[in-house]
């Protein structure tokens, strides 16, 4: 019960301090608050950002709505995915055309078929507020799923996606072992059995990431979970000829921690959600990266 407790109080002890600890051998990079999290929003997953409007989403066990966030945090509207079931979504991607929507989530390691849905950008930006969107969507599954010994104890889970060049890249969240395996994945193409391409040494679970073409870059985000402390952190993974770069890749320790969920580039700064956890509240950041 002791040791339950000083858990706890340490765990938000690291979501709650604001000040820069010192840097010990590591690199920090600071979450910049630009706003609380209301309830509704409060398991922000994924971020999507298109024509100067942000959207988010919520994980398992609520429902398929998209929402649209102003800069401070707050709702400024609400779509609902009419054909769509949330069974797990976690991840966003975006292309010119489309916002992807990832219902990739699989924390008992089991499921077998995987969704992504295809949200017209068109349809969405021009959507009133309440309305219902009918979207396409197609199934994929994971060829190489590892053993699964328990819920949690595996890695076929999956919480972050991005788009890049035509494709969908997915990493797997790292239960066992705190490595993530990386994919790639048609958006058009229905009944994919897709293969690992890779294995990346996260040292942590996997939540998010997002691909600016701009830069080049790739950023993973995720976090540590321990007895007594945790650690929010981003990879910054060049990304060369579409193949992303995991030798020059390197890793930022984010302040304050918490679990942060979400990312999605803006211009040469990230934006990131933070989900109402014992490691803190539920909040919209920012993180400046030099350009």
């Amino acid at each position: 019960m002791v040791r339950r407790a000083l858990s706890i109080a340490a765990l938000m002890l690291l979501g709650g301090c604001a000040a820069l600890p010192a840097g010990g051998g590591r690199e920090y990079l600071e979450v910049e608050t630009l706003g609380a999290l209301g309830k509704e929003v409060g398991e922000s997953s994924a971020l999507a950002l298109r024509n100067g409007e942000l959207w988010t989403l919520n994980d398992s066990g609520n429902g398929p709505l998209l929402y649209k966030l102003s800069i401070q945090g707050e709702i400024e509207r609400r779509v609902r995915l009419g054909n769509a079931v949330n069974i797990d979504w976690e991840s966003m991607a975006s292309d010119e055309s489309y916002l992807y929507v990832a219902d990739c989530g699989n924390n008992s390691g089991r499921r077998e078929w995987l969704q992504l849905y295809s949200v017209p950008w068109e349809r969405l930006l021009g959507a009133p507020h309440q309305d219902s969107l009918d979207v396409e969507y197609i199934e994929f599954s994971l060829a190489d799923p590892a053993p699964v010994a328990a819920p949690q104890a595996h890695d076929n889970d999956c919480e972050a996606v991005a788009a890049v060049e035509g494709e969908i890249w997915l990493l797997t969240k790292g239960w066992a072992g705190l490595n993530s395996r990386f994919y790639r994945l048609d958006p058009g193409r229905v009944g994919q059995a897709i293969r690992t391409e890779a294995v990346w040494p996260v040292g942590g679970l996997v939540t998010g990431m997002d691909y600016s073409a701009r830069r080049n870059e790739l950023v993973v985000l995720g976090y540590t979970l321990g007895r007594l402390s945790s650690e929010a952190f981003i990879w910054r993974v060049p990304v060369r000829g579409r193949t992303p770069d995991w030798s020059s890749a390197k890793r930022y320790t984010l302040w304050p921690s918490g679990q942060w969920e979400a990312v999605v580039w803006q211009g040469d700064e990230l934006l990131l959600t933070r989900e109402d956890s014992l490691m803190g509240e539920a909040r919209l950041g920012r993180v400046r990266l030099e350009q």
